[in-house]
């Protein structure tokens, strides 16, 4: 994880920029190999179940694609024109600070959407900001620039 940027801002009046990068896994070795450990064993049932070596490949690079977000880094940038989260296997997700419409603090990170209230049904609209240590400073700033 690193904290604000040193970079310095284009102008007195603009922040620097805040960039992160957050590793769930590296952070939660055990963690990871129990999800791992459980995902060898969900293959080995449907190869035992189906015979098929071809499902039981299938059904855990599904169950690793749907766990990209744990196992794989990710880096979020937060400057004057919003929020961005780029990863491996995935295209860098970007939300303007005038569409956010609300912001969370959740137990592990902050999530800005672009609906005024929270829903479950659209509970993937927006973005969330997964956090390690700097959810101080990633708030504070979040504020700032949805206040501005």
């Amino acid at each position: 994880m690193t904290l604000p940027s040193e970079t310095s801002p284009a102008s007195p009046a603009e922040p620097a920029p805040l960039r992160w990068t957050v590793h769930p896994a590296a952070r939660h070795p055990a963690r990871a190999a129990l999800l791992l450990l459980v995902i060898a064993v969900t293959a080995l049932l449907v190869r035992a179940v189906s015979d098929s070596d071809l499902a039981a490949g299938l059904g855990a690079l599904l169950l690793l694609g749907s766990l990209r977000a744990w196992f794989l880094p990710r880096t979020y940038v937060l400057d004057v024109h919003g929020a961005l989260e780029e990863g491996p296997l995935q295209a860098p997700r970007r939300l303007p600070w005038q569409d956010v419409r609300s912001v969370s603090a959740e137990r592990h990170g902050v999530h800005l959407s672009p609906l005024h209230r929270p829903s479950r049904w659209l509970a993937d609209r927006g973005l969330f900001l997964r956090t390690a240590g700097n959810a101080e400073h990633v708030t504070a700033f979040v504020r700032r620039q949805c206040r501005a």
